[in-house]
């Protein structure tokens, strides 16, 4: 496993998404000092807002794209075959999730150091937007674990990847749309909105990146009830990914 998870970290910060999301998010912030500019009154505001913003979209799309096509392209050119003669399909697939996951973990990293210098250069800093990136790391993680399922369940990677993003997006819209609905909808709407919710995973509760911009803060217990929810949550996808893995011929 431990084999495995090495492989993939070093294969997914050589993968040209992981640099391309790191030159983008550069770009990104010099866009935030733009923003900042044209808010007056607002800029501190604007600028931590939109570097939190920046940061968790683009940890999703580099975690969406390198963990898809890096599962495929092993599937197409029969090296999974190989490893899977070598090792068990649950240390193969445990160790490129926490291979991910680490790669992940690094690029937030990386992106939290610019964004933090930005931040103080422009005397905006406040430590509550670094806490709030762990948070946008365990939304991260369970992003790279449905995304791992899919992988599973689909040949074609097009598929794998609307997918995943189709998942996300839904996510992080089901908040609003439960608003909706129990205003406006139906009795069928609102038990299938429900349904869904049990569900999908409530990123609305892992998000306090609102709050942070203000300098605010939950308390302790927050993290950690938010930590062990991501465990759970993490470990039921990695036991219905597994399922799907131990299944399919490969």
């Amino acid at each position: 496993m431990f084999s495995i998870l090495r492989l993939n970290f070093k294969q997914a910060l050589r993968d040209k998404f992981f640099l391309g999301a790191a030159f983008f998010f550069f770009f990104y912030l010099v866009f935030c000092l733009l923003l900042e500019s044209l808010s007056p009154g607002e800029s501190e505001k604007v600028l931590r807002n939109a570097g939190l913003s920046g940061i968790e979209l683009t940890a999703v799309f580099l975690s969406v794209f390198s963990f898809t096509f890096s599962f495929h392209r092993e599937k197409e050119t029969r090296i999974l075959e190989v490893y899977l003669t070598d090792f068990s399909r649950a240390s193969y697939m445990t160790g490129k999730l926490l291979g991910y996951l680490l790669a992940a973990l690094l690029y937030i990293i990386f992106c939290a150091a610019g964004y933090g210098a930005i931040l103080i250069a422009r005397g905006a800093f406040h430590p509550a937007c670094i806490v709030a990136l762990y948070p946008v790391f365990l939304k991260t993680a369970l992003v790279i674990g449905w995304t791992s399922v899919f992988s599973c369940l689909f040949e074609p990677w097009m598929v794998s990847l609307l997918c995943s993003f189709s998942v996300y997006i839904a996510v992080e819209l089901l908040p609003a749309a439960l608003k909706i609905i129990s205003t406006y909808g139906g009795a069928f709407e609102k038990s299938l909105i429900q349904v869904l919710r049990a569900f999908l995973p409530a990123f609305d509760i892992l998000d306090i990146k609102a709050a942070s911009v203000y300098g605010q803060l939950p308390p302790g217990r927050f993290f950690l009830l938010v930590s062990l929810y991501a465990v759970i949550y993490g470990l039921f996808l990695w036991t219905i990914n597994l399922f799907i893995f131990r299944k399919k011929e490969y």
